[in-house]
Parts: C-alpha cells; sequence; structure tokens
C-alpha cells in the first residue's frame, strides 16, 4: 500500500465519523498533494494532511476555526475554491513526519502542544493520530 492511502485509511479509521473532502472536477488535472478531512459534525476542527510530492514526507495539522458554523460554510465552499478556503484555519498542532511504511513513521518536528510522546523513534499511526486528535491537545 502506498503511504497515502495508508495515512487516509488511519486518519478514517482513528476518526471513525470523519469524511476527506473531495474538490470539484475542475481541478480534476491537477495533482493533488494536500487532503483535508473534517473530523465530525459541528466540530470546529479539520485535519490537512500534505505530501510535499517528494518521498515519503508529510505534514499533517489540526486546524482550529472560529466555529463549527464557519467551518461548514467553508466546508461547502471547499469543492469549487479549493484550499484557499480553509486560509483562516490556525494550526492547532502540527507534525511533520516520515512514512517508511505501515505503523512505520518516524516525527522530523512538532509545532504546538501534545500530550502523546512521539518523540521515540517510529511511532505507528494510531499514536500519530492521538497526537493531532483536538480532544487530546493541550
Amino acid at each position: 500500500m502506498n503511504p497515502i492511502d495508508y495515512l487516509r485509511i488511519e486518519i478514517k479509521s482513528y476518526f471513525s465519523e470523519s469524511c476527506e473532502l473531495l474538490l470539484s472536477s475542475i481541478y480534476a488535472q491537477n495533482r493533488q498533494f494536500n487532503f483535508y478531512f473534517k473530523i465530525t459534525d459541528n466540530y470546529p476542527f479539520l485535519l490537512y494532511l500534505n505530501w510535499d510530492g517528494e518521498y515519503d514526507r508529510f505534514t499533517l495539522k489540526c486546524l482550529e476555526f472560529n466555529n463549527p458554523e464557519r467551518l461548514n460554510q467553508l466546508i461547502a465552499d471547499y469543492p469549487e475554491k479549493g484550499a484557499k478556503s480553509f486560509n483562516e484555519g490556525q494550526p492547532k498542532l502540527t507534525v511533520s513526519f516520515i512514512c517508511y511504511g505501515e505503523n512505520k513513521l518516524s516525527v522530523i518536528d512538532l509545532k504546538g502542544i501534545s500530550h502523546v510522546d512521539v518523540h521515540s523513534g517510529d511511532i505507528s499511526g494510531v499514536k500519530l493520530m492521538e497526537c493531532v486528535d483536538p480532544g487530546r491537545i493541550g
């Protein structure tokens, strides 16, 4: 399984009510390196997964918005407007990492306060999801 598919599956498994946001067909010709996930309804947080396009380096962010209603409007605008819809989201936690394979992730950088220790060598996909879980972020 390629790293992008693995990480998308991990997000959807850990955040069981989540859904991946999809762009309209006008963006179909562009290579997509950014993936957005609504965690659950009426929740002011969104997950952002970025692949740098080379190797297996990724960034996973938990973005916070002013309120759930505003985020719902931005989500509705996303298919036609693209990623710029989410520019007002503030990173609550950002993890940069390398994906060596399933459950073999190595954290490069962490910005924000997490109550999950991710600095101890290889970590699992579940531990990465716990790190960016808004309910667990300090």
